[in-house]
């Protein structure tokens, strides 16, 4: 599109694009001051006004507001355009107008892909130029030198027929070994480096499910530990009283016993010192004497 244009007073202009966009009040007393002066000045001539395109760009320097230019009615400037602005239109009905038969001429359409060419870079229309008119792609011409095409498409057809079975074979076995190597290869060990990956997912997977089972026993263990900790200390306790009160036991035993023999040495030395001297001799002579009678009984 080159430009988009409509007629119209600058006073009708000036209020649709006040009405476009809000400014702040000062500002916009300010642009209603301005704007309305102008268009009660020129409230009755026409202006061409270009909104955007070709001639915006040329004219833009010279634009109030977002109005890219205004071109007064009546001017030279308004004739040169306004005669482009009715060639464009006329241009417009006839490409793009409701008699245009786009079914069997269609608006042409940038390919998406470029069309055969030789050589590499030479169209493939431009030898196929003269077959609609002609019948053959082009016209032929021999001359002296044709016997050596002859013949050196004969030597080709020979090779080809000795020779190219060989070669072709040859160079595919050369390229399925370049794929082998270049292309099959990588994609296997990349589709093995994938597969191993997949199953140490699903082993990791697999062992995270195992977690809660090993969190439970994890669990159970620790149970166990605060069980055998408790039972431990338990028996130190139990130990630590018993060792105590037979310590006290010990104490008494020992007391009672060195009560026990400090009595009975007491007794028996204050025996000792109550018997004399006589009352002994008077023991012995009893004692041989209750021998005597029992071994004349014997």
């Amino acid at each position: 599109m080159l430009c988009v244009v409509r007629w119209t007073t600058l006073n009708e202009w000036v209020k649709t694009q006040q009405e476009k966009h809000v400014h702040k009040q000062q500002g916009n007393n300010a642009d209603d001051e301005d704007h309305n002066h102008l268009g009660n000045e020129r409230k009755e001539r026409n202006f061409l006004v270009i909104i955007r395109g070709v001639f915006g760009t040329l004219l833009k320097n010279h634009t109030p507001f977002r109005v890219l230019a205004v071109i007064p009615a009546g001017s030279r400037s308004k004739s040169e355009v306004a005669k482009q602005i009715e060639q464009w239109d006329k241009a417009q009905q006839i490409f793009y107008g409701p008699e245009r038969d786009t079914k069997n001429f269609p608006h042409p359409v940038q390919p998406v892909e470029s069309g055969k060419v030789r050589l590499g870079f030479i169209p493939e229309e431009w030898f196929q130029f003269l077959y609609p008119k002609t019948g053959v792609t082009e016209i032929w011409v021999v001359d002296h030198g044709f016997a050596e095409v002859i013949g050196f498409y004969g030597a080709i057809f020979v090779l080809t027929k000795t020779v190219g079975g060989r070669l072709a074979k040859w160079m595919d076995d050369k390229n399925d070994k370049v794929i082998e190597e270049r292309y099959a290869k990588p994609v296997e060990k990349a589709k093995a480096m994938c597969q191993e990956a997949v199953k140490a997912n699903e082993q990791a997977i697999w062992q995270e499910e195992g977690q809660k089972y090993l969190w439970e026993a994890k669990k159970e263990h620790v149970a166990l530990q605060l069980e055998a900790a408790y039972r431990r200390r338990l028996d130190q306790v139990y130990k630590e009283v018993k060792n105590r009160l037979d310590y006290h036991m010990e104490v008494q035993s020992v007391k009672r016993r060195f009560e026990q023999q400090h009595m009975v040495n007491w007794i028996v030395k204050s025996v000792k010192q109550s018997i004399t001297p006589q009352q002994e001799q008077e023991n012995i002579r009893s004692c041989i004497a209750t021998l005597n009678s029992l071994a004349k009984t014997a």
